[in-house]
């Protein structure tokens, strides 16, 4: 019966990973960036179900020990984390925050960052996956991985 339900939990999975959809923050903030993308004449950015995870995993990180770094406790820089859980890049880079409330004041600090600006508006990058999470005081913990397929 395990087997079963391993087996049914694994082909729901392969069917929904390509049609994974952003609810909420994560897609005002999306949104936001293809926006900022397009005013830009970059290509819009889609969302990598398999980044996602990793973007999630990275906010849940920073929240955890209150670490407000670009690399991973354990697994180093964003193309390292990447790397480790086998997700397919020829390009990676990250944008994190912490304290902004909203997904605009999110764009807004990222705007007055020249690496973390150039990284929303690349054309090299065609993947993202953001991560959103809160700690217990509610301050939220933002990472926006991007990649190129």
């Amino acid at each position: 019966m395990k087997k079963l339900c391993l087996a049914i939990l694994l082909i729901i999975i392969a069917f929904t990973a390509g049609a994974y959809e952003y609810k909420g923050p994560e897609a005002e903030l999306v949104a936001l960036i293809n926006k900022e993308r397009a005013a830009n004449g970059a290509p819009p950015l889609s969302i990598n179900w398999e980044v996602t995870r990793l973007a999630r995993y990275k906010s849940e990180e920073m929240k955890t020990y209150q670490l407000f770094h670009h690399e991973s406790l354990v697994y180093g820089n964003p193309a390292e984390l990447l790397g480790h859980f086998h997700v397919p890049h020829s390009l990676a880079g990250a944008n994190i925050a912490v304290g902004h409330e909203t997904p605009e004041a999110v764009v807004n600090a990222w705007r007055s960052s020249l690496g973390h600006y150039t990284n929303l508006i690349s054309p090299d990058f065609t993947s993202v996956g953001v991560g959103l999470t809160h700690d217990e005081s509610g301050i939220p913990y933002w990472t926006l991985m991007l990649i190129a397929d």
